[in-house]
């Protein structure tokens, strides 16, 4: 007699028996089916007839499952089968914990026995084409049901599935060429995706460490900080900065920025950085940044530039940075009071319609003609002169 007709005869005799006593019986209760089905869900006790092997129910599904490539399959068996295969744990269709054993099967096979934790080979194709399509279809899943995952295995540029939260979101695209693309997230996987499991933004969560600061000798360079510096200086750009946060966050509880009043602004002809991130692990070193904030001396340094514009928005760029939890999302108001003669600080918030203080009393001027004429216009808003 053939092998395989023996092996047939016995699989369906056994499901004839768990049909019998399990799903066509009562007495049985739904605690005892799930008992089987947690006995059974992880070990290879499904035929495919058309593969001729076995499959663990849990890698088995009533639906097509593409996605999922050779490792995981649709087994459509007519009844009372398919009620069997779904007593020993046969799933109706992929959910979050599904696509999550299948990316964390992937990455402990791509582990190489080199005694290094996070040593991983990089995916094949095959393997990396259906890693790409569950993570889109965790991503759409986990908004479904507003779940939550940690630190799962992500797709870094080198094709290697390792822990989240030793990859980095590429959205600082200006240091990308400065670091390995193993640290860096695959341009296909959702950056969303990522900062759900533990990945740390680039942007955000990377820390500049100055390495050297040379100063500038350009003299145009020069003027253009001496001129931000004499307004940083002045209590009305402390009142105009007050007034911008006070804009943007609905509260009037004040941070002491009485410090930008001896602040200084210093062009720089070099300024190395190294990349840090908060638990001190180096990222990148030595490579070029834009700007610097001395704490201890109260000194901004500048990279020189010929575009006086560059200059100013990363000097927007670093006094945000010093708001901590009062930084502004738009940095523009910023920019042109930086740039504005102090005396014109509250007129240019008013134009730039950036609201007053509550208790700010309101007082009555009499306006010269062109001042009237400044007032009333829709178009008049003097950005600084960029």
């Amino acid at each position: 007699m053939n092998n395989n007709l023996v092996n047939l005869t016995s699989i369906n005799a056994i499901y004839d028996y768990l049909y019998k006593h399990f799903v066509d019986n009562r007495n049985v209760t739904e605690q005892q089916k799930l008992e089987i089905q947690s006995r059974f869900s992880h070990h290879p006790c499904l035929w495919d007839e058309s593969n001729n092997k076995f499959w663990q129910p849990k890698h088995t599904f009533q639906v097509e499952v593409p996605f999922f490539g050779s490792r995981r399959i649709c087994l459509t068996i007519s009844h009372p089968l398919a009620e069997v295969y779904q007593l020993l744990g046969q799933r109706t269709s992929p959910t979050l914990t599904d696509y999550i054993d299948f990316i964390q099967e992937i990455a402990e096979e791509s582990v190489r026995d080199s005694g290094t934790e996070f040593d991983r080979s990089p995916l094949n194709d095959a393997d990396k084409t259906c890693i790409i399509q569950v993570f889109q279809r965790l991503e759409a899943q986990l908004y479904l049901e507003k779940g939550s995952i940690t630190n799962l295995p992500i797709l870094n540029a080198e094709n290697q599935l390792i822990p989240a939260n030793k990859i980095l979101i590429p959205d600082a695209h200006w240091w990308i060429d400065y670091i390995d693309n193993s640290r860096l997230l695959h341009p296909q996987v959702s950056p969303k995706l990522a900062e759900l499991a533990g990945s740390l933004s680039l942007l955000k969560d990377v820390i500049e460490i100055p390495k050297n600061v040379q100063p500038a000798d350009e003299n145009q360079a020069n003027k253009w900080c001496m001129k931000w510096q004499n307004t940083l200086n002045s209590p009305k750009f402390v009142d105009g900065l007050q007034r911008l946060i006070f804009h943007y966050h609905d509260s009037e509880l004040e941070i002491d920025l009485n410090w930008l009043k001896t602040a200084k602004v210093v062009p720089a002809s070099q300024i190395n950085v190294d990349l840090v991130l908060q638990d001190k692990s180096l990222v990148a070193s030595s490579i070029p940044g834009v700007h610097y904030f001395d704490a201890d001396q109260r000194i901004f340094y500048l990279t020189a530039s010929v575009n006086r514009y560059i200059m100013l928005c990363h000097f927007a760029e670093i006094i945000n940075s010093q708001l901590g939890n009062f930084s502004l999302d738009n940095l523009l108001p910023l920019a042109s009071i930086i740039d504005a003669e102090a005396e014109n600080i509250s007129l240019l918030l008013d134009e730039l319609r950036i609201r007053s203080f509550h208790n700010e009393e309101i007082i009555n001027v009499e306006l010269s003609p062109d001042a009237t004429d400044t007032k009333n216009s829709n178009n008049q808003i003097y950005w600084g002169a960029f």
